[in-house]
């Protein structure tokens, strides 16, 4: 995946209720800081001024979090009864977030390990005790 920029926002799904993106690795999800260049919330701005909403502090809802080096689905509600209908999902945690992680060979991360493509899976509840160590193994890539 190329780095981030204003422009190449992918949309993974859209619906009247909601937006799914690709977040981009490397790029908060938003700020009201001056220095930060490239925001998710800038990117959506950019690609949907019509869906900004000004009654939010950031112009947009977004349904959960991601890491500012993480990539992947990031859920924006489109409206005030779409972010309390997810609000409502994760409170009950109903929803779950699933990380895939691919680590090169000699990154340090699994020592002593054979010198090949690891994948690893982790899996996180929303207000879980944090990530889950649920499978390692050895892709044919």
């Amino acid at each position: 995946m190329e780095p981030g920029s204003v422009e190449n926002l992918s949309i993974v799904y859209q619906s009247r209720d909601f937006l799914v993106v690709n977040k981009h690795w490397d790029v908060r999800i938003d700020s009201k800081m001056w220095r930060e260049t490239l925001t998710l919330q800038k990117q959506l701005r950019h690609r949907f001024p019509e869906l900004a909403d000004p009654d939010t502090y950031y112009g947009f809802r977004f349904c959960h979090q991601l890491d500012f080096s993480t990539s992947g689905a990031l859920c924006v509600a489109l409206n005030k009864a779409a972010a309390g209908s997810a609000y409502k999902c994760f409170k009950e945690r109903r929803v779950t977030k699933a990380y895939l992680a691919l680590v090169r060979p000699g990154s340090g991360i699994h020592p002593g390990e054979p010198d090949d493509h690891q994948l690893c899976y982790w899996q996180e509840q929303h207000r879980g005790s944090g990530p889950h160590h649920v499978h390692r193994g050895h892709p044919g890539l």
